[in-house]
């Protein structure tokens, strides 16, 4: 029983050593996070390039460019209006990876911060 006892506790840590959420992100770059599965919560730092259209903007580090989507409730909570910024703007970002088949791979940011 005891033997039982501790291999179910070893495979709980294993498993929730791995987990991944918006409170334990992954420290990764633009080209890495690509490469990441649907769901993965990562940060990052880099460059608020250009804002496309509604809540969708073009995010760069040194390794390439993604799309993000950052709500206007979150700009709200930070004291920002986004019509006021000018482009680029440095930021660390933490969110989650989304592979969606019609614009490819995009990060939905939950934390922002501009640096």
């Amino acid at each position: 029983m005891k033997k039982m006892l501790f291999i179910i506790g070893l495979i709980m840590v294993l498993v929730m050593s791995g987990c991944n959420s918006e409170s334990n992100p992954k420290d990764e770059t633009v080209s890495g996070a690509k490469d990441l599965r649907d769901g993965t919560y990562v940060r990052i730092t880099g460059n608020i390039d250009a804002h496309l259209f509604k809540d969708w903007y073009t995010f760069s580090d040194s390794s390439g460019s993604i799309t993000i989507q950052i709500e206007e409730e979150l700009w709200a909570r930070n004291g920002i209006n986004p019509e006021s910024l000018e482009f680029p703007v440095t930021v660390e970002i933490v969110g989650e990876v989304c592979k969606e088949k019609n614009q490819g791979t995009i990060i939905e940011v939950e934390i922002l911060k501009i640096l």
